[in-house]
């Protein structure tokens, strides 16, 4: 279901997920685990290259759910998960751009 509603400014989200490392079977499992929250809509993902990590953007209706649970839904797929601070998701979206 899309986090968009009429008249609902969607929140978004940017995670770090260890061990997200194939894009068919770890990129489908976090995506599975996701599509099981109401009011997620997955906006990208990146698996693993060599030490980095996975990474998930997401964009939710903070009325419908929370960002514990978008968490909790890829830590049950089984994996690690962390919220990327907003300041250095803004910095690198603005290096990527640039590149």
């Amino acid at each position: 279901m899309a986090a968009a509603v009429v008249g609902v400014q969607a929140a978004e989200i940017n995670l770090k997920v260890a061990g997200m490392v194939c894009e068919v079977g770890c990129v489908g499992k976090v995506k599975q685990g996701l599509t099981k929250v109401e009011g997620v809509d997955i906006k990208g993902t990146k698996f693993a290259l060599g030490k980095k990590l996975g990474a998930v953007k997401v964009s939710f209706c903070e009325k419908t759910t929370t960002k514990k649970k978008i968490m909790d839904a890829i830590k049950k797929a089984g994996y690690k998960v962390a919220e990327v601070p907003q300041k250095k998701a803004k910095a690198k979206a603005k290096a990527e751009k640039k590149a």
